[in-house]
This record gives structure tokens, sequence and C-alpha cells, in this order.
């Protein structure tokens, strides 16, 4: 019996040490086998223009996006045609900041129903603004070929690898037996005609693409859309600003001069930080008719049209009119029909010269 029992006792002390040396191995061998997960990369951020595109690209007014190009860039743009035979004109609209060519305040109406009023309407996406930050006047994007990773150099060798490889090379040649004097078939054979080494020369690095400064970039927008209205043969071209998009319409015209008869509507007109001009010394400055819708009820913006106003009267500019309008109601949807009625009210008129 004391047999018997010595035997199992042994059997199971076996038993539990390949056990535990199997378990003390099991975590080793899993961590060898489990690769190391791979960096996470992470997406750039969309902009506010691109996340306003692909919204409309997923809603029911995808046919109305359309595509217009500048010298170095391409953005979109909401195009819907009159509702009449014979057109009176196209009415590019200018968002403000931090708003999308479909903004449900003044340029979304405006767009929607002017067409009803014999008007073409042209909303653009303008670019993103450029952030709070230190930044040179124009940013160059890399090329493709300076995009490729460059690998470092490699270790320049120590003096005493070079001592070993030189003595390793000696012992290599005097290890060698001498070989004889044999004229070969091939020796005798005439050379073969040399082949053209010559190196193949590089491929020409593109040229950097230079992106213009942002108030450069909203009047190459502006003239690609004045463009597109000539390919329709547009009678009239008005340009209207919302915020800080009337200002951008009021230094456009400003930039061009008198070359072009174009139209401005100044929609509760805000002053851009992006511009040296104020709009005050650009309206005192125009030519051109300006109709300039304000908000009487808020004072301050009733105090901001009393200075406009009074710079157009210093600089005699008759053909400046200033329209008030009202929030009083409380209702988004009267208010915006309230301005689609002034609005196209002022647009149907003959111009004033």
């Amino acid at each position: 019996m004391s047999a018997l029992y010595r035997i199992c006792l042994t059997l199971s002390v076996g038993l539990y040490c390949i056990t535990s040396s199997a378990a003390d191995k099991t975590p080793d061998a899993a961590l060898e086998s489990i690769a190391p997960a791979p960096p996470m990369v992470r997406s750039p951020i969309l902009g506010r223009n691109v996340l306003a595109a692909q919204a409309i690209q997923l809603s029911a007014d995808a046919k109305q996006l359309i595509d217009l190009t500048t010298a170095v860039e391409h953005f979109s743009a909401l195009y819907l045609p009159a509702n009449i035979a014979e057109p009176r004109g196209m009415v590019i609209l200018l968002p403000g900041a931090e708003e999308s060519f479909d903004w449900p305040v003044a340029i979304g109406t405006l767009r929607r129903k002017l067409p009803d009023a014999g008007w073409h309407t042209l909303s653009l996406n303008l670019p993103e603004l450029p952030i709070d930050t230190p930044r040179p006047h124009k940013v160059t994007a890399d090329s493709v070929a300076e995009q490729i990773p460059v690998l470092p150099p490699e270790p320049v060798s120590t003096v005493e690898e070079h001592t070993e490889l030189e003595s390793e090379s000696e012992e290599t040649l005097e290890a060698e037996p001498e070989a004889e004097d044999e004229v070969t078939s091939e020796e005798l054979a005439p050379a073969a005609p040399m082949e053209n080494t010559a190196p193949e020369p590089e491929p020409a690095t593109p040229e950097a693409i230079v992106i213009p400064a942002y108030p450069e970039r909203i009047d190459n927008f502006i003239d690609a859309a004045i463009a597109y209205a000539q390919t329709l043969s547009a009678a009239e071209v008005v340009l209207l600003g919302h915020h800080e998009g009337a200002h951008w319409v009021l230094n456009y015209q400003h930039q061009a001069g008198g070359a072009m008869p174009l139209r401005r509507v100044l929609v509760s007109p805000r002053s851009s930080t992006l511009l040296d001009t104020s709009y005050i010394d650009l309206i005192a400055a125009s030519q051109q008719p300006i109709a300039d819708f304000y908000y009487k009820n808020d004072p301050i913006a009733q105090h901001a049209a009393q200075q406009r106003l009074a710079a157009s009267r210093r600089a005699a500019r008759k053909n400046y009119r200033q329209i008030s309008l009202t929030t009083g109601t409380a209702i988004q949807a009267l208010e915006q029909e309230y301005l689609l009625r002034r609005v196209k009210g002022w647009l149907n008129k003959p111009i004033e010269q």
C-alpha cells in the first residue's frame, strides 16, 4: 500500500511540474505571437466649406451644385436659373464669415426665391478663413516629389573597421593562386561595341503651386463667378454680400474700378478684419449704385448705418441708398420674406445713374 502511495505521489508531483512549467511559458509565447499594433493615422479635419458642399451633395439640391475654377484652385457654388423666359440678370451671393453658401439667414432665402423674380442666383462657397496664427502672406504647396521621405545617410565606418577590412582583403589576395597567362578565345574575339552608358536625364520637378493671400482668393472667386455669368449672357450682374460678405463685395468693386458697372447689395454689413480699407471708406469711394439693408431695431447696427450714411453724404454719393429692416416679429420666416420683398423691389427698379 505504501509503494502504491509513493507511486501516485510521484506521478502527481510530476504532472504538477509539467503543468506549471507550461503555464510559465504560455504568456511569453503569447506575447511573442502578438504583433505591435500599427500607429493610428488620423485623417485631416475637413473645413467648413468642404462639409457644406458634402451636405449639399447628399440633399435634394445636389443638381444645383456646380464647380468653378480659378487660376490655382477650384471651388463649388450653388446655381439656380431664373424662372422667366427673359431673365433680368444674375445675382452673385457672398455669405459672411463662418457661413455656408446655403445659410438660412438671407443667403438661402434670396438664392431660392429671387429666381421667381426673374434673376439667376449663384451662391459662392467661400474658402475657409485663415487661422489666427502668424503665417506668411503666401502659402506654398509642396510638390509631389518632395513628399517622398528621404532616408538618413548611412553612418561612416570607424578607423578600426577600415583596418580590419584592409587586412582581410590582403589575406584574400595572398591566398588566391596566381592565374596562368593563357590566351582564350574570348580575348581573341573582336570587342563588342560600347553601349551608350550616359545617365538618363532626371525628371523635371513639378513647380510648386502658390496659393494667393485670402483677399486675392476672394477676388478670384468673384472673377470666376462673373465669367460664369457671362457664359449665360446675363444682362446684368449684381453682387450681394451678407455680413462680412458685404465688405468683400465693396472691396472687389474698389479693386476693379469703374471697368465693370455692377450694382451691389449689402445685407446687414459687417467689417472684416482681413481687409485693410474699412467698408465706410469703400462706400465713400464708390461710383456704382449701392443698396444698404440694415436692421433698425439693433442699436449697434443702426449706429453703424448712420456712419455709413454720413460718409456717403460727405462724398456726395447720390447712388447710395439705405433701406431699414425690422426684426420685431420674432418669426424668422416672416423677417426673411420681408427682406426678400425689399431686395426684390430694389433690384427690379431701373438703374439710377
